[in-house]
């Protein structure tokens, strides 16, 4: 279900990058043409070799269906978890599937204390996502780049995998 974004990923993630409502959910900007899509996997491999980053792509019957990624806080023990599905699967519970595999690797591969995560108010299915995975309510703020009202949420390394754990 997760693996690497590939050169085959760009037509997919263009789709769901063009969908005003899906981007403004992920507060994202809509790309221009397919070229911003070359330039997507291009920094998301930049990021990944660079330490910065790990994005995964979410398949679905071997086709690219949202992104979901670890961005790495200056301190190494924590990193910000974000996701992002087309609007064709909204709703499948395929968002919390990826989430909590990506959870899991956090805690026991990487190791991380701590992953945090962000939404727009408005997003009640990725706060829904977020609650239900156990990440806890830290602040409410208004994102300075476009005036969006955001939540922002915190999950440790101690209730991710007790967590974890009791939903296997």
């Amino acid at each position: 279900m997760l693996r690497a974004p590939r050169q085959r990923d760009i037509p997919a993630w263009f789709a769901r990058a063009t969908d005003v409502e899906s981007a403004s959910l992920a507060g994202d900007p809509v790309p221009d043409d397919m070229s911003a899509g070359e330039r997507w996997l291009a920094r998301s491999r930049q990021r990944l070799a660079d330490g910065k980053a790990i994005q995964w792509s979410i398949d679905r019957a071997s086709e690219a269906i949202g992104t979901i990624t670890l961005s790495f806080a200056t301190d190494a023990k924590a990193a910000a978890l974000g996701f992002v599905l087309a609007r064709a699967h909204w709703g499948q519970g395929l968002g919390s599937e990826a989430a909590r595999e990506v959870i899991r690797y956090a805690f026991e591969t990487l190791a991380l204390d701590q992953l945090t995560a962000e939404a727009v108010t408005r997003n009640v299915a990725s706060l829904r996502i977020l609650a239900k995975l156990g990440f806890k309510h830290v602040e409410s703020f208004v994102d300075e780049s476009d005036g969006e009202h955001c939540e922002r949420f915190a999950l440790d390394a101690d209730a991710g995998t007790s967590l974890l754990a009791s939903q296997a």
